[in-house]
């Protein structure tokens, strides 16, 4: 049986055998399986692809991100720590701002890229692999919450980790935003791979949750935080885009042109739209 971590009620079966919604809040919950150290599951995406393709939506999002961090915490000296940390692109944009920033990364050949450039990292999974005697000032979480297969321990980690005071920082899919409810309008109609692609469900580490922004606040402030600022980031831009349809091994080439016209023409009313990415922070309760 599934239960809610929001409302602990038990979740229904949702359209698909491995999805789950709460009949009370509406969270939506996977119970698909992470192979983050599966071979096969790896070579699904094409990753010199993926970073040139998110590199500079990445950059720009965590240069807004940085600036509305930068609003509520004084932070020069202050030890970040920013959870799944990829290519690093984003402790090196906090090292400039004055953080001390340490990352951590469950890929091995990933980290060990990021650790070539000279950053911090440690490899592994969150929380099991920070170690025991640490503790932070900020902890970031960007396109990473969605992917942990239990966020549960997750935050009550993250309680335990950050000093009295301390930040968390959520940069997550939206299941409010245009593109999902699209691609879960056309789910209904028998057109699955858009919103399988929202769910990544072919990928490695797939998505397994998807929160609405309110939900999300339930969510982290019945556990010790108090929302502090909530704000929207870009999800998608045309840089990049046709990259970012073709690093994915498993899609089918021949529609990819008509996805990249059809994003391309919402583009100019995305602002005026309901956002896809939601930036969250919350401070720990001291």
């Amino acid at each position: 049986m599934v239960h809610c971590p929001i409302c602990q009620l038990s979740m229904s079966r949702h359209r698909k055998p491995w999805l789950y919604r709460c009949p009370g809040c509406g969270f939506l919950k996977s119970t698909l399986s992470p192979e983050i150290h599966d071979a096969v599951a790896r070579a699904l995406v094409d990753e010199p692809l993926r970073a040139k393709a998110l590199n500079g939506l990445r950059l720009a999002n965590f240069k807004l991100l940085l600036d509305r961090l930068s609003a509520v915490i004084d932070r020069d000296g202050k030890q970040l720590l920013d959870v799944g940390c990829a290519h690093g692109w984003f402790l090196d944009a906090a090292a400039a701002r004055g953080f001390d920033a340490i990352g951590l990364e469950p890929d091995p050949m990933i980290a060990g890229l990021a650790a070539a450039g000279g950053r911090r990292i440690w490899e592994g999974f969150f929380p099991d692999d920070v170690p025991q005697d640490a503790s932070f000032d900020v902890i970031t979480f960007n396109d990473v919450f969605e992917h942990l297969p239990d966020i549960n321990t997750a935050i009550t980690a993250c309680l335990r980790l950050l000093r009295p005071g301390g930040i968390l920082v959520l940069n997550v899919p939206s299941s409010a935003g245009i593109f999902y409810r699209f691609a879960a309008a056309l789910d209904r109609v028998g057109i699955s791979g858009p919103f399988e692609r929202m769910w990544q469900t072919r990928f490695a580490s797939p998505h397994l949750s998807y929160f609405a922004p309110d939900q999300m606040r339930r969510f982290v402030e019945q556990s010790g935080f108090t929302e502090i600022n909530r704000s929207n980031l870009p999800s998608v831009r045309l840089s990049g885009l046709w990259a970012r349809l073709a690093y994915d091994r498993t899609a089918t080439r021949l529609i990819n042109p008509f996805i990249w016209l059809g994003v391309a023409a919402i583009c100019p009313l995305i602002g005026f739209l309901p956002a896809d990415t939601t930036l969250q922070m919350f401070r720990r309760d001291e």
